[in-house]
């Protein structure tokens, strides 16, 4: 196969991945909420594991659960009911689909370079998954506080924990690679750094406005954030980068609606996002 046309189909299944993913955490958002409001039934229907109209309670068809294109061939509407469904669906499925395919296009270079596999591959992979379900989680993690203004504490552990483990198999590489005495140490401080930048300011802007300012969970996200970028210099743009975005939408929502009101999560995943994927170049820029 021309290896052109394999980058091309690598880079589709990357896209559909990430937005297959994007349904699966709307629907667990929305899950998460039924469950710890108590909410059993829709419509009179229980409300189980299969996905559902949240209007009229219709378990959805294979057909009317296709990401993305369900969406468009349906209208947006439920197909028995006809309520609208809503947007939330499908930007997260295209959002989380563009998050992968950026994806995609970074790791293709080291995929095609595979020629025989060893340890350091097999943690390159398992760096990969835990990355992943990384991002899942706090796409998760991003529409639940951006629709109710919550961020469920079990979500905040189960990241944090993924994010300990992200950067413990890059430790795990250098050791494999022999240059632990010489890259590990700079990486661990870096780490610290980062954790106290990010995770510290608003942990202490957390505890001195009494969450008028930050949430109790906003911080517990920014530490799962600091941990996998584990750069100070990274966590600095993300601190700014995050603050800057909440501010441009605060404004437009303070001229709109005359709220005051911002839930912090979201911006802190996408500052995350965009950091991650510049990293090499802002890393360039201060070193």
């Amino acid at each position: 196969m021309n290896i052109e046309v394999a980058k091309i189909l690598f880079l589709i299944f990357f896209f559909l991945m990430g937005a297959v993913l994007g349904s699966f955490a709307c629907c667990q958002a929305w899950r998460i909420h039924l469950k710890e409001s108590g909410k059993k039934k829709i419509n009179g229907k229980t409300v189980g594991n299969r996905s559902v109209c949240l209007s009229c309670g219709h378990q959805l068809s294979a057909t009317e659960n296709i990401p993305i294109l369900s969406w468009i061939f349906l209208r947006g509407k439920c197909k028995k009911c006809g309520k609208k469904i809503g947007l939330a669906e499908i930007l997260s499925e295209l959002s989380l689909g563009a998050v992968f395919l950026i994806l995609g296009f970074f790791i293709w270079p080291d995929i095609i370079s595979i020629y025989s596999f060893n340890w350091g591959i097999v943690l390159y992979f398992v760096n990969l998954t835990l990355l992943v379900v990384g991002f899942v989680l706090m796409w998760i993690l991003m529409i639940y506080d951006a629709k109710w203004g919550k961020l469920p504490t079990f979500l905040l552990v189960t990241v944090t924990i993924v994010a300990a483990l992200f950067f413990f198999t890059k430790l795990l590489s250098i050791v494999i690679s022999g240059t632990f005495s010489t890259d590990a140490w700079p990486l661990v401080l870096s780490l610290i750094g980062s954790v106290a930048i990010l995770a510290g300011i608003y942990y202490l802007l957390y505890k001195l406005s009494r969450e008028k300012l930050v949430g109790g969970g906003d911080w517990i996200l920014a530490l799962a954030i600091a941990i996998m970028l584990g750069s100070w210099w990274l966590a600095l743009i993300a601190l700014f980068l995050s603050n800057f975005l909440a501010s441009i939408y605060g404004i437009a929502q303070k001229i709109k609606t005359k709220s005051s009101l911002i839930y912090f999560g979201p911006f802190l995943v996408i500052a995350f996002v965009i950091v991650f994927f510049c990293q090499s170049w802002l890393l360039r820029l201060c070193f």
